[in-house]
This record gives C-alpha cells, structure tokens and sequence, in this order.
C-alpha cells in the first residue's frame, strides 16, 4: 500500500517533466522514492512491538543519503526540491526526518547500539524469570523473587532516559514490561514515562495524512 502510495506521488513529477528531466534527475528521484517506499514499509512491519530504530536503520540512511544525494546536485535539486510539483519530496524527507528525530534513534541505532545491549539483556533476564515463575505455576512469586532484577532493568531505563538515550525501541520494551509487571502480575505501578513512544506513534501517524494530502495536491 506505502509502495503505491510513493509511486503515485512521485511519479506525477515525471509525468509533469518528463520531457525537461535529465536522466540524472530522474534517477535521483526513483532512488527517493526506492529508499522513501523501503523505509515506510520497514516502519509499517515494525511498530509493534516498536523496533524501527535498530532494524529500520539502513533503511532511513539510504533515504537520507538518497535526499543528499538530491542537494548536491544544483540542477536537480531546482527541479526535484524547489518547484511546485515536487514539494511532496520535501515534505516525505521532513516527515521522516521529524519522526527519527521525535522516537530519538539516532541514540540507539547506528554505531550507537552498542549501549543498548546492556538494556535487552536485562530485558531478557526479567522476562525468563517471568517465564519461568509460569512454568512453575508459581506466578504469585514473581513480585519477590523477581524483583530485584526488574528494578535492575527499570533503574537502567531511567539512566538511560536521564542522559536522552532511551528511544522509541527501548521505552517501548520497558513499557511492554512494566505493563506486566504492573498490570499483569500486580507488582505494582510502574514510574516510567513514555514520550519518545506517544511522539513516535503520533509522527508515524501523520504519514498517511501528508501521503493524501500530496495526492489531493498532484493527482487531477
């Protein structure tokens, strides 16, 4: 759906231009468009559980290097980012720009990662205690003999919040956990908050708003 999406919003600026567009600026655009419908698909089969800033990473760098790629190249960028016709270009890179910025990947993906093994792991060793007080039929232990490492994993979560590190993938992971453990097992109410989820999820949500909104602009 994303892909036909993209394809009816850029392909107008084609049809508008054909005729003017040198085979340069062609092939930037359909790179755009290539790496814009790649990356919203990615987005699409990973808001739920939210894993958009570790897997989705290569898809937003090619995006971006795509739209780079535009900028430096004058003649292009006048026909492909200046004109009427193709102001969806830039309205698509901003969109996904605001969105990457908002579930603040750029803290966790790329070359950054690496600080985010030490929070699955602890994710990991609070949800094998969980399934393993399940397995027993022991489920009303779990508040005791599970505490200890939840408070572990909460009191990394909120360090890593501290410093601006806790993105969209990681506050979704400890939201989803804290929910059972709050809600679930009844442990108690969880002291976390969630903004980088609720400002990705609203970003994500506009999409569709500015992809209909384009059509409306370039579609007869």
């Amino acid at each position: 759906m994303w892909c036909f999406l993209l394809a009816l919003l850029l392909c107008p600026t084609l049809v508008l231009s054909g005729t003017k567009l040198e085979k340069e600026c062609s092939n930037l655009q359909l790179q755009f468009a290539t790496a814009s419908s790649d990356f919203t698909t990615c987005l699409g089969k990973n808001t739920k559980p939210v894993r958009i800033c570790v897997t989705c990473f290569e898809y937003y760098k090619s995006v971006n290097d795509s739209y780079v790629n535009i900028t430096r190249s004058a003649d292009c960028a006048d026909v492909l980012l200046e004109s009427d016709n193709a102001m969806v270009i830039n309205r698509l890179w901003d969109s996904y720009r605001n969105m990457w910025s908002s579930a603040l990947c750029n803290t966790c993906s790329g070359l950054t990662e690496n600080r985010t093994h030490e929070f699955r792991n602890r994710t990991e060793d609070v949800l094998e205690c969980f399934d393993e007080h399940q397995r027993d039929n022991k489920t009303d232990l779990i508040c005791i003999e599970c505490n200890t490492r939840y408070d572990a994993l909460l009191n990394l979560f909120k360090s890593l919040q501290g410093y601006g590190y806790a993105c969209a993938d990681l506050a979704d992971s400890m939201n989803s956990t804290a929910q059972a453990w709050s809600v679930k097992y009844n442990c108690g109410h969880p002291e976390i908050e969630y903004v980088p989820v609720l400002a990705m999820t609203l970003s994500i949500s506009l999409l569709p708003v500015i992809f209909y909104s384009a059509l409306w602009k370039f579609i007869p």
